[in-house]
């Protein structure tokens, strides 16, 4: 059980630890330390992070949560692209 547990703060430490971290699962986007939202609509979404900007487009977009550093949205993602 300790192993476990030890296995499992490393993950989180490893995934937390990062300037930005971009999940997607279940017609969810999950984005933590973003530093500014560009644009949000029902079809393109754009977010700055430290050194790229993220360009999401689908449809059905609804944001669920949103703080500071930190977006969940709603929806069916089409394309993900990364733009320096």
């Amino acid at each position: 059980m300790v192993k476990k547990m030890h296995i499992l703060k490393n993950l989180e430490n490893f995934l937390y630890d990062q300037d930005y971290f971009i999940d997607l699962f279940n017609h969810t986007l999950h984005v933590y330390y973003y530093t500014e939202l560009i644009t949000l609509t029902d079809t393109l979404i754009e977010l700055k992070l430290k050194e790229f900007i993220l360009i999401v487009e689908g449809k059905d977009f609804v944001v669920n949560r949103l703080d500071k550093h930190e977006i969940l949205i709603k929806g069916i993602v089409e394309n993900m692209r990364f733009k320096r």
